[in-house]
């Protein structure tokens, strides 16, 4: 019996031991958090790993999103007094990046953005933007990118609005969002200086559907223990 015991105590510290070599000898933690788009959000470009953008849609000669050409930054932060989506505290947007405020709808808050669409608004200028909020990255492996994408702003805009989420030239995520929204959950592997942006623009159906859209998120890796 003593002898069986004593061999099961060998088996059990041969495969800790294996286990061990296999981490480099260094317990795994659980997921950990490496990138917030709400609590990350700053008035300094590049901040937290954060800058804030958009692509040209409209003078995109081919039409395709290109994270090393297409993405332009947003040029001004503070509050939008011409197209006034900073004070209404129903949208939540506070302060907000934008490119030229009462030109382009173009804007990135903490919570969300809002594209520009091609309908005619007066002195608003007839191009398609997309907002575009980049994180570049401090992990090497896998990553889970979660959050929520919804249309706040409804009224007299109708349709749905475009999402996507793009990791170094590959699409994860892309999801047509209504006022009902959806969390959303994809995996990714990413290594340090990986570009991953998060666009939002018009919608497929037609030139109105643009609007007020909350699209957050979260990135979390699991590594070992230092």
């Amino acid at each position: 019996m003593k002898e069986i015991t004593t061999r099961l105590w060998a088996t059990a510290l041969a495969l800790a031991g294996c286990l061990l070599l296999a981490t480099g000898c260094r317990p795994l933690r659980s997921s950990q958090v490496v990138a917030d788009s709400i609590s990350g959000f700053s008035d300094t470009q590049g901040a937290n790993g954060w800058s804030y953008g958009y692509w040209d849609h409209t003078a995109d000669t081919d039409k395709t999103y290109s994270q090393a050409t297409d993405f332009q930054l947003l040029r001004h932060f503070g509050s939008d007094p011409i197209n006034q989506l900073s004070t209404r505290p129903e949208l939540g947007t506070g302060k907000l990046w934008t490119l030229q405020d009462g030109l382009y709808y173009t804007s990135l808050w903490a919570g969300g953005g809002h594209a520009n669409g091609t309908m005619d608004l007066g002195a608003h200028a007839q191009v398609e933007h997309w907002a575009v909020r980049r994180w570049v990255s401090t992990a090497n492996g896998p990553v889970t990118i979660s959050g929520h994408a919804a249309k706040v702003l409804a009224t007299n805009w109708g349709g749905a609005v475009q999402t996507r989420i793009v990791v170094d030239g590959t699409t994860v995520f892309s999801a047509a969002i209504d006022n009902r929204g959806t969390n959303y959950s994809v995996n990714a592997t990413v290594h340090k200086g990986s570009l991953v942006d998060f666009l939002i623009g018009p919608g497929p159906t037609g030139a109105y559907a643009i609007g007020v859209t909350k699209f957050s998120a979260t990135i979390r890796t699991a590594s070992a223990l230092p």
